[in-house]
Protein backbone atom coordinates (compact mmCIF):
# COMPACT_ATOMS: atom_id res chain seq x y z
CA UNK A 1 0.00 0.00 0.00
CA UNK A 2 1.49 3.10 -1.29
CA UNK A 3 -1.32 5.69 -1.07
CA UNK A 4 -5.31 5.41 0.18
CA UNK A 5 -7.47 8.15 0.47
CA UNK A 6 -10.61 8.93 2.84
CA UNK A 7 -13.97 10.84 2.03
CA UNK A 8 -15.88 11.90 4.38
CA UNK A 9 -17.94 14.91 5.69
CA UNK A 10 -16.06 17.82 6.08
CA UNK A 11 -16.05 17.69 10.19
CA UNK A 12 -14.60 14.36 9.59
CA UNK A 13 -11.77 15.17 7.88
CA UNK A 14 -11.43 18.27 10.06
CA UNK A 15 -11.23 15.86 12.82
CA UNK A 16 -8.65 13.88 11.13
CA UNK A 17 -6.29 16.74 9.88
CA UNK A 18 -6.42 18.29 14.16
CA UNK A 19 -5.32 14.27 14.74
CA UNK A 20 -2.71 14.45 12.51
CA UNK A 21 -1.31 17.92 13.60
CA UNK A 22 -2.24 17.42 17.87
CA UNK A 23 -2.56 13.21 18.58
CA UNK A 24 0.48 11.57 18.86
CA UNK A 25 -0.59 8.47 17.16
CA UNK A 26 -1.56 11.01 14.68
CA UNK A 27 2.17 12.82 14.48
CA UNK A 28 3.46 9.84 13.68
CA UNK A 29 1.11 8.77 11.50
CA UNK A 30 1.89 12.09 9.72
CA UNK A 31 6.10 11.43 10.04
CA UNK A 32 5.40 8.34 7.54
CA UNK A 33 3.20 9.58 4.89
CA UNK A 34 2.16 12.88 3.00
CA UNK A 35 -1.45 14.28 2.95
CA UNK A 36 -3.46 16.73 0.82
CA UNK A 37 -6.89 17.56 1.15
CA UNK A 38 -8.91 18.48 -1.57
CA UNK A 39 -12.30 19.57 -0.62
CA UNK A 40 -13.88 16.42 1.15
CA UNK A 41 -10.92 13.64 0.72
CA UNK A 42 -7.57 13.13 2.41
CA UNK A 43 -5.22 11.75 -0.17
CA UNK A 44 -2.53 9.75 1.79
CA UNK A 45 1.14 9.29 0.38
CA UNK A 46 3.78 6.90 1.69
CA UNK A 47 7.19 9.02 2.26
CA UNK A 48 10.09 8.27 0.35
CA UNK A 49 11.86 5.26 3.05
CA UNK A 50 9.21 4.83 4.57
CA UNK A 51 7.32 1.63 5.60
CA UNK A 52 3.50 0.94 6.32
CA UNK A 53 2.69 0.29 10.13
CA UNK A 54 -0.71 -0.96 10.48
CA UNK A 55 -0.54 -0.63 14.33
CA UNK A 56 -0.18 2.89 14.04
CA UNK A 57 -3.22 3.21 11.59
CA UNK A 58 -5.00 1.16 14.21
CA UNK A 59 -4.24 2.84 16.89
CA UNK A 60 -4.84 5.91 15.43
CA UNK A 61 -8.42 4.76 14.23
CA UNK A 62 -9.11 3.85 17.46
CA UNK A 63 -7.80 6.58 19.71
CA UNK A 64 -9.30 9.37 17.49
CA UNK A 65 -13.00 7.52 17.37
CA UNK A 66 -15.79 9.99 19.52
Amino acid sequence: MQNFTINAQDYIIDDIISHLENGTIGQAIARSWNYERKNNTLYFTLKEGAEVRLADLFWFGFLSNG
